[in-house]
């Protein structure tokens, strides 16, 4: 049995893409990131100390988002290995990462990655 921690919905004016335009301007990125732990780390008390801080999870989401990078795929798998080293006693780690309207030269509201890890990378 397990619970997961999500936060969801993470906005941020990051610099990451492949075309100098990207790096240099910039775009919206959407982040979703759950992180679930044994039920064993689920408080048996109204007790703050007893759970995985949200605020960090948030924090190496936020000093990852500003690495500008190529990838959304190196993006993710970078919050991903400083999440599992951050909590060792995770059981899975989700990242999803969208960016609004990609550059791809047609209409679309946003590209995305999805990477999931029962284990550290």
């Amino acid at each position: 049995m397990s619970y997961e921690i999500k936060l969801e919905g993470l906005s941020f004016k990051a610099f990451h893409g492949v075309y100098d335009f990207e790096q240099k301007e910039g775009n919206t990125f959407l982040v979703d990131v759950g992180v679930r732990f044994s039920i064993d780390r689920l408080p048996v008390s109204d007790d703050i100390l007893t759970v995985p801080d949200y605020q960090v999870i948030n924090t190496v989401v936020c000093e990852e988002m500003n690495v500008p990078k190529y990838l959304l795929e190196t993006v993710a798998r970078s919050i991903s290995v400083r999440l599992w080293n951050t909590f060792p006693e995770a059981k899975r780690v989700k990242i999803s990462i969208r960016k609004t309207n990609p550059p791809l030269g047609n209409t679309c509201s946003a590209s995305c990655v999805v990477l999931e890890t029962e284990m550290p990378l």
